[in-house]
């Protein structure tokens, strides 16, 4: 098979990936788009009652106010119209929200290996998502954490084998070891005040 037939190794096929969080954003933004409307609808014909239309009815020549001459049609126009916009945009925001939800779960997978040690993981996001800020940042706290870890196994290792030299009764100046341990304190002093604990 061909590289370009395969999937994306991060294609997603749900789109609902954070339910409540894409239920919740989906659901505000059609309850303004309704909202939206009907201030719009009460606002025309609130200013429209003030006026008078004439209209042939039945074969009758009617005087209304222009507020109860459009309210039928109006009113039905504005339901359809508000509709068709509620259901196209909850489509839209589905695929949007779906954007910033699939990345908010990576970060989440992330975070569980950090949790449970894996420093050697890199967020990876699809070029159509969104927060690769957030991920480039996370990225560089595991680069971060991965290199001081490196350091202190690197000195610990150091100190092993100096209380190993001390005890074994090899002949060393206690003040060579003395600076050689202060070194190493120094060292592994400077990569955990890093962290605020």
């Amino acid at each position: 098979m061909s590289d370009q037939a395969q999937a994306p190794k991060f294609a997603r096929r749900q789109y609902y990936i954070k339910r409540p969080f894409q239920r919740r954003f989906i659901l505000q933004f059609v309850f303004f788009v309704v909202m939206g409307s009907l201030l719009f609808s009460l606002a025309l014909y609130l200013y429209s009652r003030q006026t008078l239309t004439t209209a042939f009815i039945d074969s009758r020549l009617r005087i209304m106010s222009t507020g109860e001459f459009f309210l039928p049609a109006f009113g039905i126009t504005t339901l359809c119209v508000t509709g068709m916009v509620s259901v196209l945009a909850a489509f839209r925001f589905l695929f949007f929200s779906h954007q910033i939800a699939g990345p908010l779960y990576r970060f989440e997978k992330c975070a569980q290996k950090i949790k449970e040690g894996d420093l050697n993981l890199r967020v990876k996001l699809r070029s159509t998502d969104e927060l690769h800020d957030l991920a480039q940042a996370m990225d560089a706290m595991v680069v971060d954490l991965h290199a001081r870890l490196q350091t202190i196994r690197h000195e610990t290792a150091r100190l092993r084998q100096v209380l190993m030299e001390a005890g074994r009764g090899e002949p060393a100046k206690s003040s060579d070891l003395l600076k050689l341990l202060e070194d190493i304190e120094s060292k592994l002093e400077e990569q955990v005040s890093h962290f605020q604990v």
